[in-house]
């Protein structure tokens, strides 16, 4: 991509202005329907369901199928802003129920968009003002393959959501993805089961109605590939009974005890092995647990492990023959034998999680990039990175993190240790920097001197006491691929006119770079 902005597309503006248009609608209709709706409203709700129906006409016959997604959020957009306009201009002595009126015009008209061309919806991306119709009227959305429900009522009237919710999912046969968390019930189970055959990721964690009984519903899914169980009343018995019925169960979450799981079936029938998990995630596993996950789940790709001296042996995941992804908690470099299973596993990993590993030292980076020649994404989480004592004098063999895409870095240590990734890491996208770390300006002129960051997009230094505008300049000029700049609001030494002057410099030089705060979990 440019790092200039390019021209928005006539796609794109299409779309805008066809959002705009239908915000239109409403505003024009909302006077008269607020009046009429004073004397009758019956009659202002009949005019406000034509006005919807005749926008909906419009739209089906002149929108193509595959640009609703895109022309709902526009939608969204322009009706929210009205909201907005709307809401800012009642004034201390309007009147409330032609402000009601008002908001009814508003909300009723984004069912404008409600048609089976619509495939994704995600309730948490949606202003809360319209959420209500969204969830009274997605039996209309019968085209949708991704639903996400967001936490409902977050588990406080989950029999006040259950109705609702199974009369909406009657209708949606084409479902493959569905999150609905804290107010899954047995019921809306039973709904999918018989209405939704396509399900292959269903996801009801923190539903507390979800216990044992449950699964013989799950089992039923036959297309499901993927279920998350997390903080449910599912225990060890019901786990085990999802895994026998369901054979093609791939990914069942997080799940604390599946090193108990495995050893229950295999005391009580050892014939159901192997499974088709791919993803194995617990924070409680022995060295036997994880023998029994190596020989009954020999597919896993991606496994996490807590890691406990006395009870688990890293050893025992050599025998995973499709790991991909590797994350290790609360272990240490050398002397729990990671190296070693970087020795022989390293030449598959494309993802790896340090988190709480101690004795890492630039020797022990100097490893992993040989080690992992395919590492796409390297992370160091509170780990305790120290100063070597003897440091790796043979000449690397492979260039070290030529293939790293995603490097995050919420660990203290040595500029020198930063360098050695920063340095190396040539076709970077993603940096994260955390707060154990400062940088400097001549820390950045050194590194973007040996490498300029040409593919890099992302950038995120969480906080500095010593970057100046030297530093900002810098990494805009050599960072060519640069679409994200931020955290600058935690750069100390940066006045607020410095940063009205960075996003002045960046729209009058046209460049795609976004400086805008951002909300932490965005990230």
């Amino acid at each position: 991509m440019s790092r200039h902005k390019q021209p928005t597309t006539l796609e794109e503006m299409s779309l805008r202005r066809l959002g705009d248009w239908i915000a239109l609608q409403a505003e024009a209709k909302m006077i008269p329907i607020a009046l009429r709706a004073q004397r009758d409203i019956t009659g202002a709700q009949t005019i406000i369901a034509q006005n919807v129906s005749n926008v909906r006409s419009l739209l089906a016959h002149n929108v193509p199928w595959m640009l609703y997604d895109s022309l709902v959020n526009e939608v969204i957009r322009a009706l929210n802003e009205l909201f907005e306009n709307t809401k800012q201009s009642l004034g201390f002595r309007g009147s409330m129920g032609k402000f009601v009126s008002q908001m009814n015009v508003i909300v009723r008209m984004a069912e404008a968009v409600f048609t089976n061309k619509l495939t994704i919806v995600c309730i948490d991306t949606i202003p809360k003002v319209l959420r209500s119709v969204f969830y009274s009227k997605l039996h209309m959305l019968s085209g949708l393959v991704y639903l996400n429900l967001g936490s409902l009522s977050g588990g406080w009237k989950t029999a006040d959501m259950e109705e609702s919710v199974i009369y909406a999912l009657k209708e949606l046969h084409c479902l493959k993805y569905l999150f609905i968390n804290y107010d899954c019930t047995d019921n809306i189970l039973i709904c999918i089961v018989e209405n939704c055959k396509k399900i292959e990721k269903l996801d009801v964690s923190s539903s507390k109605c979800i216990n044992n009984d449950s699964i013989n519903i799950v089992s039923k899914l036959k297309s499901l590939r993927s279920v998350q169980l997390y903080r449910t009343l599912v225990t060890l018995e019901g786990f085990a009974k999802l895994l026998i019925n369901c054979k093609q169960l791939e990914d069942i979450g997080r799940c604390d005890d599946i090193g108990r799981v495995l050893e229950f079936i295999d005391l009580t029938n050892s014939e159901a092995r192997p499974f088709q998990l791919k993803t194995y995630v617990s924070r409680y596993a022995t060295n036997s647990h994880l023998q029994l996950a190596v020989e009954m789940c020999p597919f896993i790709r991606s496994i996490t492990v807590f890691h406990s001296s006395l009870q688990t042996d890293l050893m025992v995941l050599l025998g995973l023959q499709d790991l991909r992804e590797l994350k290790l908690l609360s272990c240490d470099f050398y002397a729990d034998q990671v190296k070693q299973v970087l020795q022989v596993k390293g030449c598959n990993i494309t993802h790896l999680h340090l988190e709480h590993v101690e004795q890492i030292d630039l020797n022990a980076l100097m490893y992993i990039s040989q080690m992992c020649p395919l590492l796409e994404s390297f992370t160091l989480y509170n780990c305790t990175l120290i100063q070597h004592t003897s440091l790796y004098t043979k000449k690397l063999e492979i260039m070290p993190f030529r293939n790293l895409k995603k490097l995050t870095c919420v660990a203290a240590c040595t500029d020198e240790q930063l360098l050695f990734m920063l340095t190396n890491c040539i076709n970077v996208e993603f940096i994260h920097i955390g707060t154990a770390v400062q940088f400097t300006d001549d820390f950045v002129e050194k590194l973007l001197n040996k490498n300029p960051l040409i593919h890099l997009k992302e950038l995120r230094i969480m906080q500095s006491d010593f970057m100046t505008m030297v530093s900002v300049e810098r990494i805009i000029e050599s960072c060519m691929s640069l679409e994200l700049l931020v955290e600058l609001e935690s750069w100390v030494l940066l006045t607020e006119n410095d940063r009205d002057y960075i996003r002045n410099y960046i729209r009058v030089n046209n460049l795609n770079i976004n400086t805008a705060p951002i909300r932490r979990y965005d990230a």
